[in-house]
């Protein structure tokens, strides 16, 4: 998953430290920073991978999650084959709406699932990874929250 947002400064930057921390990682899983990428401008460029150079395989689920703050847009890269409905899950608390579908108050877990046709809360559409594209989600949040993505690469 991508994260992006804005950071707007009134001179030069003379220098960047980032920090990236995992925790309450369980034991028997991994995380896997793959790439982080700064870069000027408004848009988020960057190569995106064909199917077979990266060795997707025929109906492997993919997984993205992070936290997401007020106003952060989210971008889920996929370069699937066919468009795929996906599964959100998000926890966190407040009014929230991620991409058309609007969670309403939250106040723990909520999730919604496009391709079971499933809500626990809220109303709207499931996103859907189209064909060949990313999956790129507004976000309306009071707080942060952390915010779960899954769909099926390749049917």
């Amino acid at each position: 998953m991508r994260l992006q947002q804005p950071i707007h400064v009134d001179k030069p930057v003379a220098s960047i430290k980032l920090k990236i921390s995992a925790t309450d990682v369980p034991l028997s899983a991994s995380v896997t920073i793959t790439d982080i990428q700064l870069q000027a401008g408004e848009q988020p460029t960057g190569v995106v991978p064909n199917p077979r150079e990266i060795g997707t395989t025929i109906d492997r689920a993919q997984h993205r999650n992070g936290v997401i703050n007020p106003g952060l847009q989210v971008v889920a890269l996929s370069n699937g084959d066919k468009a795929a409905p996906a599964h959100m899950r998000i926890r966190g608390k407040g009014k929230t709406r991620v991409g058309a579908y609007k969670f309403g108050e939250l106040n723990g877990v909520a999730e919604v699932d496009g391709l079971n046709h499933f809500a626990s809360q809220g109303y709207g559409r499931a996103p859907i990874i189209t064909e060949r594209q990313d999956l790129t989600l507004n976000t309306t949040l009071q707080g942060r929250a952390h915010l779960q993505l899954s769909w099926n690469e390749r049917t």
